[in-house]
């Protein structure tokens, strides 16, 4: 028998890689995996640590924000600025493929924005950091053994560029003030 339970959560972050080779200079615009679903260790503040897993699929992805071009490329997950925004995802380039989440951003044109288009250009930035909202676990859990977090219904809500990706122990990304969601939990 299944447990349900809800609970609010803030939005929470994954890394994922820029692919520099995609850079289209005269657009302003390159490729990036916005997200692996790779299994990662997160270290939580309201709870014991777990590992979570992003299923990556179009069943489990709510695309619809990604695809209007309403989901901001930022600097390090600070999304309290506007100032922060220096590019957005291009309006109908998300998808999924392979087990990857990739899609196209175009990146701004401002000169306070321009060191940073120089190093994506040139390779020297490569990490992105998805921001997103979960609606739904699956949760996992053996006797002495770590909780597994699956989710299989979430939503992008921003992608930054950032210092360290792509790393297996990333952690919960939280900002004290950020907005909750409600998001269930399914214990099988």
């Amino acid at each position: 028998m299944k447990t349900r339970k809800n609970v609010m959560l803030p939005m929470l972050g994954a890394d994922a890689l820029v692919r520099a080779e995609s850079v289209n200079e005269e657009d302003r615009t390159f490729e990036i995996i916005w997200t692996t679903g790779e299994r990662r260790r997160v270290v939580s503040w309201w709870s014991d640590d777990y590992d979570e897993e992003l299923e990556v699929s179009e069943k489990a992805i709510r695309l619809e924000r990604m695809q209007a071009g309403n989901v901001p490329f930022l600097k390090d997950h600070n999304h309290h600025s506007i100032d922060s925004v220096i590019g957005n995802i291009v309006p109908g380039s998300a998808r999924i493929e392979n087990g990857q989440g990739i899609a196209k951003v175009r990146f701004s044109d401002s000169e306070e924005d321009e060191s940073i288009w120089r190093k994506i250009r040139s390779g020297v930035i490569r990490n992105v950091s998805v921001g997103y909202r979960v609606h739904k676990y699956e949760i996992e859990k053996s006797d002495g053994e770590i909780e597994l977090r699956r989710a299989v219904d979430w939503e992008p809500l921003e992608v930054s560029a950032v210092t360290i990706g792509a790393d297996s122990k990333a952690q919960v990304r939280n900002e004290q003030g950020h907005a909750q969601n409600e998001c269930l939990l399914i214990y099988t």
